[in-house]
C-alpha cells in the first residue's frame, strides 16, 4: 500500500532535518514523501536539497498560509493513504509498516494513533478520549499528526477549508467523521509532537474557530442536540483563556502596577499547597515579595522549595506584620471565617481569586 507523507514548512531550519530523517528512516518501500515549503529564507532549503534524491516531490514558493500549503501537497499526492507530519514533529520507528498492517485488519477509512508530547526537555504521553464521537465537538480527538486517512476521503470531501487559520485540520476530521468515516483507534504511538507552547492569544483564536466549526456541525440533523452543549462549553473556555492572557499581559507589562497592590513592608503566608498555591508562590517570587511559608490543613510535605509547610494552629497568625493569601478555590469563605475566629483582623488576609481579578483588570487581549 502506497503511503504519502506530506510535510509543510516555512523557515524551519532548526527542526526540519530531524523530521525528514524520521520519515526516510522508515525504510518503507511504498513511501511517497512530499515537502511543501513556503519560500524559506533561513537555510531550510539547503537542508531539503541535501535529501532531494529521496524526496518524491518538493517545492518552495509563497503560499496563503498553512492550509493552502497543505492543499498544495494533497494536489501532488498519489498514495492510497495520506498523512501530514509537521516540520517540527517526527515519527517513531517503523510507523508506516505498522499503519499498513492496521489498514489490512479491517475495512477502515482512517487509522488514529497516539502521540508523545515533547516540551521543555520532557516527553510525556498525550491522552485523548476517543471513546465517544461526540467529543469531536469539544476538542481534538484524533490528533492530526498521528492520523492516516485514505485518499478516497479527500476525493469525496475535498481538502482543507482555508477560511480557518488554525483549526482547518480539526474541521476536516470532524466533517468526515460526522459523515460516517470509519476510524480505528490503536494504542500505538506514531508521532513525537513538539509543543512549542502555543500562546494564549493563539489558543483564543483556535477556540473561536473551533466554536464556529462546532456550531456548524451541530446544525446537522443527527447532531442538533449538541448545539446547547456547544453554546455552553466554548464561551466558558474562551473566558478562561482570555483571563489567562490578561494575567500574562499584566505580569509582563504592568509589573509596577501589580506591585502597588502589595505592602512590601509585610511578609506573606500562602494558604494552600495545591496548584494555585504553587502558582501564587511563583508570582510572589517574581514580584520580590517576602514569603514566610505555606499553611495547609492537610500537611503533606515538610517543605516546598525551601519554604516550611505548617498547619494553621502552628502558624504565627497574630503577627501584625504578616499577611495571608488564601488560594484553595471554593474554600475561601471557610478559611476567612476560621481566621476571623482566631482573631485575625479584616484586611490582613485576601484571596488569590481577588488578586487575580485585580491583575486581570490591568491586562488586555492583544492582536
Amino acid at each position: 500500500m502506497k503511503i504519502t507523507v506530506i510535510t509543510v514548512c516555512f523557515n524551519s531550519v532548526k527542526t526540519i532535518e530531524r523530521t525528514i530523517k524520521s520519515v526516510l528512516a522508515q525504510n518503507y518501500s511504498e513511501l511517497e514523501y512530499i515537502i511543501i515549503d513556503g519560500g524559506s529564507t533561513d537555510g531550510t532549503l539547503d537542508i531539503i536539497r541535501k535529501y532531494k534524491e529521496n524526496l518524491s516531490v518538493w517545492i518552495s514558493e509563497p503560499d496563503d498560509g498553512l492550509y493552502d500549503a497543505m492543499n498544495k501537497g494533497l494536489a501532488k499526492a498519489t498514495g492510497e493513504v495520506f498523512a501530514f507530519l509537521n516540520s517540527d514533529d517526527y515519527y517513531t520507528e517503523n510507523v508506516l509498516e505498522r499503519v499498513n498492517e492496521y489498514f489490512k485488519t479491517d475495512d477502515v477509512d482512517m487509522v488514529s494513533g497516539n502521540m508523545y508530547i515533547c516540551a521543555e526537555g520532557t516527553v510525556k504521553k498525550a491522552v485523548y478520549d476517543k471513546s465517544n464521537r461526540e467529543n469531536l465537538f469539544f476538542g481534538v480527538v484524533y490528533p492530526h499528526p498521528a492520523l492516516f486517512a485514505k485518499r478516497e476521503l479527500y476525493i469525496k470531501y475535498g481538502g482543507f477549508d482555508t477560511s480557518y487559520k488554525i483549526a482547518a485540520d480539526s474541521d476536516w476530521v470532524m466533517k468526515v467523521c460526522l459523515n460516517g468515516a470509519k476510524v480505528i483507534c490503536v494504542e500505538d504511538y506514531f508521532t513525537y509532537f513538539s509543543d512549542g507552547g502555543i500562546s494564549s492569544r493563539k489558543q483564543y483564536l483556535a477556540l473561536e474557530e473551533e466554536y464556529r466549526m462546532a456550531l456548524k456541525y451541530a446544525k446537522l440533523s443527527a447532531y442538533a442536540h449538541m448545539e446547547k452543549r456547544v453554546r455552553e462549553f466554548y464561551p466558558a473556555q474562551l473566558k478562561m483563556v482570555e483571563r489567562r492572557e490578561r494575567k500574562r499581559n499584566a505580569i509582563e507589562k504592568r509589573t509596577d502596577d501589580i506591585k502597588k497592590l502589595f505592602d512590601y513592608s509585610k511578609a506573606y503566608y500562602i494558604w494552600g499547597i495545591g496548584n494555585r498555591g504553587m502558582e501564587c508562590m511563583e508570582l510572589f517570587e517574581y514580584l520580590g515579595l517576602r514569603i514566610v511559608g505555606f499553611i495547609d490543613s492537610y500537611k503533606e510535605k515538610a517543605q516546598i522549595r525551601g519554604y516550611q509547610v505548617i498547619k494553621p494552629e502552628n502558624a504565627d497568625l497574630q503577627d501584625p506584620g504578616i499577611r495571608i493569601c488564601i488560594t484553595p478555590k471554593g474554600y475561601e469563605e471557610e478559611i476567612i471565617r476560621r481566621l476571623k475566629d482566631t482573631g485575625v483582623e479584616t484586611g490582613r488576609s485576601f484571596t488569590y481569586a481577588e488578586l487575580l481579578d485585580q491583575m486581570i483588570s490591568l491586562g488586555s487581549i492583544e492582536s
